[in-house]
């Protein structure tokens, strides 16, 4: 049902080709991928069609096989006879360099959003103990016992403000020699990928 489609287009397909010339479909998909840039086509992958003028260029193809046997040979030829197809240059293989680097830019956002998070955490615990700290502060005419008894708890709370700052700063740290680490072996990763020059 799709031949009867692809024939009433216009367009051909690789089988297509094949019966015209009774030809294997290996040797057709070979001509149509070694000199794709004298073939029509139309799509790509399994849904590439060619054009009713790549009967021609197959034609030729063949007839200087049978002279030449040269691949090289019959590219000179199409040369003279056929005009280039622009949209048959194949696209570049994606580099492995740019993919490392896609990826790079996909985690380094999570890992750095992570290590906000915890920071936040940390800050957010210490912005309840200042509150706490500020409820506390003595009132105007309170008594002195009173006053020394909170000054005390005051500095009791600073004390345990200094110890969870000190703790969020060491995890913090440790956050970042992660990232650190982990970004190192990154870019030791695509060093080793990246092809020689």
């Amino acid at each position: 049902m799709a031949r009867t489609a692809s024939r009433t287009e216009g367009l051909l397909s690789i089988a297509d080709i094949s019966r015209h010339f009774s030809l294997p479909e290996s040797t057709t998909r070979y001509y149509c991928k070694r000199f794709a840039a004298f073939i029509p086509s139309v799509g790509e992958g399994r849904r590439r069609r060619y054009r009713p003028e790549t009967l021609e260029v197959i034609a030729a193809i063949l007839e200087q096989m049978q002279t030449s046997r040269t691949a090289a040979a019959v590219e000179n030829t199409l040369l003279a006879r056929f005009p280039r197809n622009a949209l048959a240059v194949p696209e570049p293989e994606p580099c492995p360099v740019r993919q490392v680097e896609n990826l790079v830019a996909e985690l380094l956002p999570t890992a750095a959003l992570q290590l906000l998070e915890r920071q936040t955490q940390a800050l957010e615990s210490i912005a309840q103990l200042m509150h706490a700290v500020i409820e506390r502060l003595p009132q105007t005419g309170a008594a002195a016992s009173e006053t020394a008894r909170e000054n005390q708890q005051l500095r009791s709370d600073v004390e345990n403000l200094r110890v969870l700052l000190h703790a969020s700063e060491k995890t913090q740290q440790a956050d970042l020699d992660q990232l650190r680490a982990w970004m190192t072996r990154v870019i030791q990763r695509r060093d080793k990928t990246a092809p020689a020059d």
